[in-house]
């Protein structure tokens, strides 16, 4: 196979009218990076799910239990958690002044009904009054 030798000049020449747009070789390149981008995002998602993973996994293990008195030991554990969360609760002093408020406004809305009741017996004796003079 014989060798093609061009000058300078000839190079520049055929660099300037070269159409890259066109160019085969180019456009397989830009089909490969395309692929690449998006082997990376698939890369990029599958290391966020495996990291979820890893944490739904902990949480799991933390439900296993070897047998029926850990399962009723943890349980219990779990309950009496509870139990000083609300005791907590009772304690807050935050938690008596609302309960103080609502009480005093139910014995408040309670003689609004009865003094509304008294006033309907009144101005019904009133009428009645009225109507037999």
């Amino acid at each position: 196979m014989g060798k093609i030798v061009l000058d300078e000049k000839e190079v520049n020449e055929l660099m300037d009218s070269f159409d890259f747009q066109k160019s085969i070789y180019l456009q397989k390149l830009e089909k490969i990076t395309n692929k690449i981008e998006k082997l990376q995002e698939i890369q990029d998602k599958q290391k966020q799910l495996a990291e979820k993973m890893e944490v739904y996994l902990e949480i799991i293990q933390k439900f296993q239990f070897q047998d029926e008195k850990e399962m009723i030991k943890n349980y219990s554990l779990y309950l009496s958690f509870l139990a000083q969360k609300i005791e907590d609760l009772g304690k807050n002093q935050d938690l008596k002044k609302i309960e103080r408020i609502i009480n005093i406004s139910d014995k408040i809305v309670s003689l609004s009904v009865v003094k509304i009741y008294i006033i309907v017996a009144v101005v019904t004796t009133g009428i009645n009054f009225l109507i037999l003079k």
